[in-house]
């Protein structure tokens, strides 16, 4: 504990000791004060070179050159415009003749089915009828074998 007590003393002590640089006082605080305002002063005049570094880049910029690119920028974008807008009406054209060719399809296979439910429909009445027709057959045969077996000149 001794030792510690000693340590702290130390360190109260350092706060009132005064360092001598070029023949000046200096305490602790004021040593602290002057490295803060030279770092300052440091950072200001970096932050300055670097900004004259800016302007001298801005100045040399050649306007002349910029607004010439620009101006070709603008013509490739106008002939991608024209292109775009070609290959639009291009697409424009090729959806209607989809849609034109769907409608036709469609017109072909709605002819088909109603042929295909037409022969349907014819060949469901034939068999109607060739069932009454088969029924009639039936009922008269049973009808003659009937007289047939009823007939007594048959034995």
């Amino acid at each position: 504990m001794a030792d510690l007590e000693k340590l702290i003393q130390q360190g109260e002590g350092i706060k009132n000791k005064k360092l001598r640089i070029f023949g000046i006082k200096v305490s602790g605080a004021s040593t602290m004060a002057l490295f803060a305002l030279l770092s300052t002063i440091i950072g200001s005049m970096y932050g300055g070179f670097l900004l004259y570094q800016k302007v001298e880049a801005l100045a040399s910029l050649d306007l002349g050159d910029i607004s010439l690119q620009m101006k070709k920028t603008s013509a490739d974008v106008m002939r991608i415009e024209e292109h775009a807008n070609a290959i639009k009406i291009e697409l424009k054209k090729d959806m209607t003749d989809l849609r034109n060719s769907q409608w036709n399809l469609e017109s072909k296979v709605d002819g088909k089915l109603q042929s295909v439910d037409t022969k349907l429909t014819n060949y469901d009445t034939k068999l109607d009828r060739f069932e009454i027709k088969v029924e009639k057959t039936k009922t008269d045969m049973e009808k003659r074998i009937q007289e047939s077996l009823d007939n007594p000149l048959a034995n």
